[in-house]
């Protein structure tokens, strides 16, 4: 079964047990961005496959929502931000976000308003769009949290910080879905996860060459923070609270 993840840290560091073969498994991963991934999900592409929680919910007929595999962080997560001097932020300058279908755009205009106007762009060139003057805005993801400063710009709003703020629930940025026509491998799938991502833990020097191969930023205590800001407790399960997370990210 094609299983497809994204390079960012937090899914190299669960999967790469399974992905170098300590763990026995039937999967061929494959990798591409998360927008990619979301896209791939309209056509039920891979059996298996990661997606933002955003892109799930227009993909349900097709997808399952499994309870392990998830990134969810308390108060963290995509982050508003410009260059420094620009004009104080009104929702109506465009704004560059990783894909349309993103939590990133969803949280964006569960903060700004459903008319912001977006642009989406590779995640990778976002913070170099806006330096550029391309962009008066843009929505950073994955370890681009915590380069903000480092990458010349300024904090215009945490918009994880805000959905938890508002609402008092974990930031719902990815989950692990299986296609219907194979979800009777479920629970099987939901374990090799589980798995995974504990052989992680036990020894995560021996992930950590696997995770800085496929990172957008190299330093060490950069792929620290994001790998231990999004795996945590919920990527073992989701079961307490995925109810209110769909619940309220319906309502955006």
């Amino acid at each position: 079964m094609k299983f497809a993840i994204t390079p960012c840290p937090n899914d190299t560091f669960s999967y790469c047990a399974l992905i170098d073969g300590r763990i026995e498994n039937p999967f061929d991963f494959v990798f591409d961005d998360i927008e990619g991934l979301n896209l791939c999900a309209e056509s039920g592409k891979y059996e298996i496959t990661k997606m933002s929680f955003a892109a799930y919910l227009k993909n349900r007929d097709k997808y399952e929502l499994l309870d392990a595999g998830a990134a969810l962080g308390m108060g963290t997560g995509p982050v508003l931000v410009s260059r420094p001097g620009s004009p104080d932020f009104d929702g109506k300058s465009k704004v560059a976000v990783p894909g349309l279908n993103t939590t990133a755009a969803l949280l964006l205009r569960f903060y700004a308003g459903k008319d912001v106007p977006m642009e989406p762009i590779m995640f990778r060139g976002i913070a170099d769009a806006i330096n550029r003057g391309e962009f008066d805005y843009g929505v950073l993801i994955h370890e681009g949290r915590f380069v903000i400063r480092e990458s010349g710009l300024k904090l215009v709003e945490d918009l994880g910080g805000y959905w938890t703020a508002k609402t008092g629930l974990p930031v719902p940025l990815g989950c692990i879905c299986v296609r219907r026509d194979v979800s009777k491998c479920s629970r099987k799938i939901d374990d090799l996860i589980r798995a995974s991502i504990a052989t992680a833990f036990a020894d995560p020097k021996s992930v950590y060459p696997f995770v800085r191969e496929h990172a957008q930023y190299l330093q060490e205590d950069v792929l620290m923070k994001h790998i231990y800001a999004f795996v945590n407790g919920y990527s073992k399960s989701i079961a307490e609270i995925k109810d209110k997370l769909l619940e309220n990210l319906e309502k955006c």
